[in-house]
């Protein structure tokens, strides 16, 4: 590879960049309460894939990241599913503490 074609890739967003830098802003989308008009719906305590987990009392649910407009102090979500995020925030919770082998022995994710 040249120089130039090293350089000019360094610059361009390509899909693994974008990815690298999704993993790098999950710290902007952790730890801060969740509202939905101005209601306050839980406290976001993870991402799981293209979805944020958020947390309230009892319940856990899981909401779309495209649902979210605004992600600052707090984060502001518009419209979902609320019956699919509980459903999904659930499957969430039961499988977050299971631990998972590869077919030689090795934990995985």
């Amino acid at each position: 590879m040249s120089i130039i074609a090293k350089i000019t890739g360094f610059f361009k967003k390509n899909p693994q960049n974008l990815e690298e830098d999704a993993q790098l802003k999950t710290h902007l989308y952790i730890g801060k309460f969740v509202k939905q008009d101005y209601i306050d719906i839980g406290e976001s305590i993870a991402i799981d894939g293209k979805r944020i987990i958020i947390k309230k009392s009892e319940s856990i649910m899981s909401i779309p990241l495209e649902a979210i407009i605004k992600a600052g102090d707090n984060i502001r979500v518009g419209d979902f599913d609320m019956e699919e995020s509980l459903r999904l925030g659930k499957e969430w919770e039961d499988q977050k503490d299971v631990l998972k082998f590869d077919d030689k022995g090795m934990m995985i994710r």
